[in-house]
């Protein structure tokens, strides 16, 4: 028996660690609408779990029914004609530091971008790249997510979400 598991198609759902969009298909779905209540609510609270733990659920429906707070019996066969379940493979300490560097190409560009400046407080000196997303909230290591700030910036925002400027 897998210690943990994950949604196979949990892609589909845009997600933050706070929230997550159910797409308009799942809500009309005919088998989602035939599901009991208890058990549509499971399924949602499984999916909100989800994003807060990327992904990465217990294989056990008595940890599961704590964590969500049920007060029926949760049975995770019901949701397997909509929702596919996989095995999980933790990530390894090498992928979760490959995710964090920025590429020297990609890294010129934000420069480039935001023309050798903080985006804040526009200083020239003791640049560093920024995730505007946190990568432990989520975010990606691309262009559109980077940008550059001084070390006196990047510090004061720490892993908070802070709007683009």
């Amino acid at each position: 028996m897998q210690e943990s598991f994950g949604f196979r198609n949990f892609r589909q759902f845009e997600r933050t660690r706070r929230e997550i969009k159910l797409p308009y298909d799942l809500l009309n779905d005919i088998r989602f609408r035939q599901l009991p209540d208890a058990c549509k609510a499971h399924l949602i609270c499984l999916l909100l779990l989800s994003a807060r733990m990327n992904n990465l659920l217990p294989n056990s429906p008595v940890k599961l029914e704590r964590l969500i707070g049920a007060t029926e019996p949760l049975d995770l066969s019901a949701f397997a004609d909509f929702v596919d379940f996989t095995a999980v493979e933790r990530t390894s300490w090498q992928d979760r530091v490959a995710n964090r560097r920025v590429p020297d190409s990609l890294r010129a560009a934000v420069l480039v971008r935001d023309g050798g400046r903080c985006r804040r407080c526009r200083r020239a000196i003791k640049l560093e790249m920024d995730h505007i997303v946190p990568v432990s909230k989520g975010g990606k290591t691309e262009e559109s997510n980077l940008q550059t700030l001084c070390r006196r910036c990047n510090r004061a925002k720490s892993r908070k979400l802070v709007p683009r400027l």
